[in-house]
């Protein structure tokens, strides 16, 4: 047992993908501004990364619905929307290709993909989650791929009632309060990663690594 957490009890995995997989969070916070193409002031800025390091997990049309009205002040235009949407998708398939993969995340879905079911909770896009993953040669690791506009409490109860598990034997693991609050709220059992350096959003009851090697060398 690691900390609270009954290993053998396991039966299902469900990751986040951006700071957990791959080390995609610096730019994903970057594109929601280089999507805008007006004059962005240094507070808003501010705003919209702060918004994005606490709800990582939240799909992008709803981020910028958020951004819209609580950092620009402004209607939301559901077109604007749409048209940011499209712009931040554009820019992410051009870029994300730079994206390097954390330590240890490749080493534990190979020994996690041997006894367990995996699966990709993200609130990235589903198409372009999917593309993402092929690129990388990653989709055989996962029994379900899941992105927004899907919720990570609605994926959550989709993996555990297709594999008829209980949620104590489905394990999340993400960097955001989004899937913390998600698994709590269904009861799994949940392991935070936050990046050395960076600021533990979670409570002091949750176990937390820096990266997947961390947790793999505890994995028994």
């Amino acid at each position: 047992m690691i900390r609270n957490l009954d290993i053998q009890n396991i039966r299902a995995i469900a990751f986040d993908f951006d700071g957990v997989i791959l080390d995609s969070v610096r730019l994903k916070a970057n594109l929601f501004i280089d999507a805008y193409d007006e004059p962005i002031t240094p507070s808003q800025v501010d705003a919209i990364f702060a918004y994005q390091s606490q709800h990582g997990g939240v799909g992008r049309v709803k981020k910028f619905e958020y951004f819209e009205k609580n950092v620009f002040g402004r209607r939301v235009d559901p077109e604007k929307v749409r048209r940011l949407a499209s712009r931040y998708s554009h820019l992410l398939m051009q870029r994300v290709t730079e994206c390097r993969e954390l330590p240890g995340a490749r080493a534990f879905l190979d020994r996690a993909f041997a006894s367990r079911s995996l699966h990709l909770v993200s609130g990235t896009s589903h198409e372009d989650l999917v593309k993402i993953v092929a690129d990388r040669g990653l989709t055989k690791y996962f029994v379900w791929i899941m992105g927004a506009p899907m919720g990570k409490l609605e994926a959550f109860r989709a993996i555990a009632t297709a594999a008829n598990l209980q949620p104590q034997q489905v394990l999340a693991i993400g960097d955001s309060i989004t899937e913390y609050a998600a698994a709590a709220a269904f009861g799994m059992p949940f392991v935070g990663i936050v990046e050395e350096g960076q600021a533990n959003p979670f409570p002091n009851t949750v176990l937390v690594y820096q990266d997947l090697a961390g947790l793999n060398a505890d994995w028994e």
